[in-house]
């Protein structure tokens, strides 16, 4: 059996992001109920698969991340800050608050629930390799330190009934965009049509457009081959999008 079926609740910790939209809107489409968290409204885009719930990953108390997760079947971790100091960390919304503390607290609280049993994090490339460039200067502020403590947290918190998959996608870019960076001023478009290189570990470099993560995502909650896996993905658009058959083949080698 898959970690998921149609109707099973999955919640998006990160759901008001440009992965978390995607990753809610496939699911939602898929039949699951999807609960997203964020620490402001989200639209449920007229689908009443879709719920969300106000969470304060920094401010918010241990009771609360367990009421966000309660009676879910799978958790999607897709949070994170900019690498560099910007208005984005003001109240305390840094790397280590967000990537490392808020990352382990959710890590522990899904640890305890009597019904979860996936927990999918994303983080980035460049985890294992911040002694070499680029990633020398991405981690300057330490945001990739702080992305491989909450590996270290989710990995902790798998167990006989909790399994686990780790994510390290390249650059994200493509739509929807919801930061002023370089992909929203290029408006780069496309993603899932797309194919992808995955690796085992930490070993790519490239871009990784949002809806090809997406798609990831949505694959390690529903493939059954998907079992305490960690793997870099970057698109490939040489390629066509993966077949569910391609996925398996992946986790399997995994």
């Amino acid at each position: 059996m898959s970690a998921i079926a149609p109707g099973d609740t999955v919640v998006v910790v990160g759901g008001s992001g440009g992965v978390g939209q995607l990753v809610s809107r496939k699911l939602a489409q898929a039949g699951s109920s999807v609960r997203v968290t964020s620490r402001n409204p989200v639209s449920n885009e007229n689908n009443p698969n879709i719920t969300s719930r106000k969470l304060d990953l920094v401010k918010g108390s241990d009771e609360e991340l367990q009421h966000a997760i309660e009676k879910a079947s799978a958790l999607v971790i897709s949070v994170g800050t900019t690498a560099f100091p910007t208005l984005k960390w003001k109240g305390g919304n840094t790397p280590q608050a967000i990537d490392d503390i808020a990352v382990t607290r959710l890590a522990q609280a899904a640890s305890q629930s009597k019904t979860l049993k996936r927990i999918v994090l994303v983080t980035s490339i460049g985890v294992d390799r911040t002694d070499q460039m680029p990633f020398l200067i991405l981690n300057l502020f330490g945001v990739l330190d702080a992305k491989k403590q909450g590996e270290e947290a989710v990995r902790k918190a798998a167990n006989e009934s909790i399994d686990y998959a780790i994510l390290r996608p390249g650059r994200l870019i493509g739509g929807p965009f919801t930061n002023l960076d370089v992909a929203k001023l290029l408006q780069i478009e496309g993603g899932a049509e797309n194919g992808v290189t995955v690796a085992q570990g930490d070993v790519l470099l490239g871009d990784c457009k949002r809806d090809a993560c997406a798609e990831a995502i949505v694959q390690c909650l529903t493939n059954a081959a998907c079992s305490n896996v960690e793997f870099s993905i970057v698109s490939n658009e040489n390629e066509t999008a993966w077949s569910v058959e391609q996925w398996t083949s992946a986790f399997q080698r995994m």
